[in-house]
C-alpha cells in the first residue's frame, strides 16, 4: 500500500505541473510603442535702480514631442505630435509670445519589401493662441486656425535605421484662415476661408541617440501642381537634447519655414522709403521665417 501511494504521488506530481504549464495563458503581446518627451524652462530677471539700464523679465517655455507607433505583420501606423508654447513678460513693456506651434503627422503604411512601403500620410499644422506684431494690444497677426493647414497624400516610404523618406506624388492640401482680415497675409482671398491645392510632398525624417544625446530632424516640402509648382513651401524642424542630470538637460529646438504665399515683411527702396503697392499701401513680401529656442530645461520622458 505504501508503495502505491508513492507511485501515485510521483505520477500526480508529473501530471499537474505539466497541466498547469500547458494551461497557463500566453503573455499578451502589444503591437504599440509609445514615448513622450516633455520640457519646461523658466528664467526671471529683476532690475532695481540698475545704472546700465534694461527691463526685468520673466520667460517661460515648454515643448512636447509624443510618438505612438503600431506595427503588426506588414501594417504600420506611425503618429507624432509636436507642440511648443512660450512667452516673455518684459516689465514696463508687456507680454509677448515667443513660441507657439502644433504639428501632427500620421502615416499608415503597408510593407512591400525590405525598406519600402506604400503609405497614406496626414498632417495638421497650426498654433494655439493669438499672436501679435508686438506686445498684446498691437496688431494681431495669427490665432488658432488662422492659419492652419491639413495635408493628405498617398505614396511610398523608404526607411533605413533612423532615416525615413516619404514621397507622395498625389497630395491634397487645404489652407484655413478663419479671420477675414488675416486671409491676404496668408495667401487666401478675403472672402475665402479655405484655399485648396493639389501637388506633391516630400518628407525626410532622421533621428539618432548617442550616449544620451538625442538629435531628430524633419524636412517637409510641398509643390503645388496648380499654381507656380517651382515655388515650393519648406518646413524644417530640429530638436537636440543633451542630458546634464537625470531630469535636467540642455535643449535646442529650431524651426525654419518658407512659403511665398505668406507675405508679412515690408522692404525699403534705395532711398530708404517703404515700397508701396499700386493703391499706396505698404507692400508686403515673403521671407524666410526662423525660430530658435534653447535653454537648460527640466526634461522627462514617458514610456
Amino acid at each position: 500500500m505504501k508503495k502505491c501511494f508513492i507511485l501515485a504521488a510521483l505520477f500526480l506530481s508529473g501530471i499537474f505541473p505539466s497541466f498547469a504549464q500547458e494551461a497557463a495563458p500566453a503573455p499578451k503581446v502589444s503591437h504599440w510603442t509609445a514615448e513622450a518627451v516633455t520640457t519646461l524652462s523658466f528664467k526671471q530677471t529683476s532690475l532695481i535702480d540698475w545704472a546700465a539700464g534694461g527691463n526685468g523679465s520673466a520667460t517661460f517655455g515648454s515643448t512636447i514631442d509624443a510618438k505612438a507607433n503600431y506595427a503588426k505583420d506588414r501594417i504600420t501606423f506611425n503618429n507624432r505630435l509636436q507642440m511648443a508654447y512660450g512667452f516673455t513678460q518684459t516689465f514696463g513693456v508687456g507680454f509677448q509670445k515667443s513660441a507657439d506651434y502644433i504639428i501632427l503627422n500620421d502615416e499608415l503604411g503597408y510593407t512591400l519589401n525590405k525598406g519600402f512601403s506604400g503609405t497614406l500620410g496626414y498632417s495638421f499644422k497650426s498654433q494655439i493662441s493669438p499672436g501679435y506684431s508686438g506686445v498684446i494690444g498691437s496688431d494681431i497677426v495669427s490665432k488658432f486656425f488662422a492659419p492652419a493647414s491639413m495635408t493628405l497624400g498617398a505614396g511610398a516610404t523608404w526607411t533605413h535605421k533612423g532615416l525615413s523618406i516619404t514621397f507622395t506624388p498625389l497630395t491634397g492640401n487645404v489652407q484655413f484662415v478663419s479671420d477675414p482680415e488675416l486671409r491676404p497675409r496668408y495667401g487666401n482671398d478675403p472672402d475665402r476661408f479655405t484655399r485648396w491645392e493639389l501637388g506633391a510632398r516630400m518628407r525626410f525624417t532622421a533621428a539618432t541617440e548617442v550616449q544620451g544625446l538625442k538629435v531628430s530632424t524633419t524636412f517637409d516640402t510641398f509643390s503645388n501642381y496648380l499654381k507656380k509648382p517651382q515655388n515650393m513651401t519648406v518646413d524644417w524642424t530640429l530638436a537636440i537634447s543633451a542630458p546634464l542630470t537625470k531630469f535636467i538637460s540642455f535643449t535646442l529646438n529650431c524651426r525654419a519655414m518658407y512659403d511665398d504665399k505668406i507675405r508679412f515683411k515690408s522692404l525699403n527702396d534705395a532711398e530708404g522709403n517703404p515700397i508701396l503697392d499700386d493703391e499706396g499701401n505698404v507692400k508686403l513680401f515673403p521671407a524666410l521665417q526662423f525660430q530658435e529656442i534653447a535653454g537648460i530645461t527640466f526634461s522627462y520622458t514617458f514610456k
